[in-house]
């Protein structure tokens, strides 16, 4: 009959086979890791790259084809596209503004206006 010496004995030798096959597997996830690091410090001029080959003419279909991966990062956009994306839905709320009001209402204005004109041009005299 068995002992607790015998069983922690090979307990002992199942644990050593077990670090034994785990080693390789530690070595390639150090490597690993380190390769993720190195691809993660290439992504924002990756994306940097790739956003000046489109600003000299390049689509990004072209870039595709030809090889090149779309980035997972892109750079930041400017804060002037931004600006003209806001304008351009200010732009368009007002238009939808404009075609809800009556049309009859800029009517008034704009007669009152010529009128006026026709008679500030009629009292100049030349």
């Amino acid at each position: 009959m068995a002992n607790a010496h015998d069983f922690i004995q090979r307990m002992r030798q199942v644990q050593a086979a077990r670090e034994k096959a785990f080693e390789p597997l530690a070595d390639i996830l150090g490597k690993r890791e380190d390769l993720q690091r190195q691809l993660a410090e290439l992504d924002a001029p990756y994306g940097e790259a790739f956003a000046a080959a489109e600003a000299a003419g390049w689509t990004a279909e072209e870039l595709k084809a030809i090889g090149a991966e779309e980035p997972v990062k892109r750079p930041k956009a400017r804060a002037r596209a931004r600006r003209a994306t806001a304008k351009k839905e200010a732009t368009e709320a007002s238009t939808a503004e404009s075609a809800a009001a009556p049309p009859a209402a800029a009517v008034p204005a704009q007669e009152g206006v010529g009128e006026a004109a026709t008679a500030t041009a009629g009292s100049v005299s030349g």
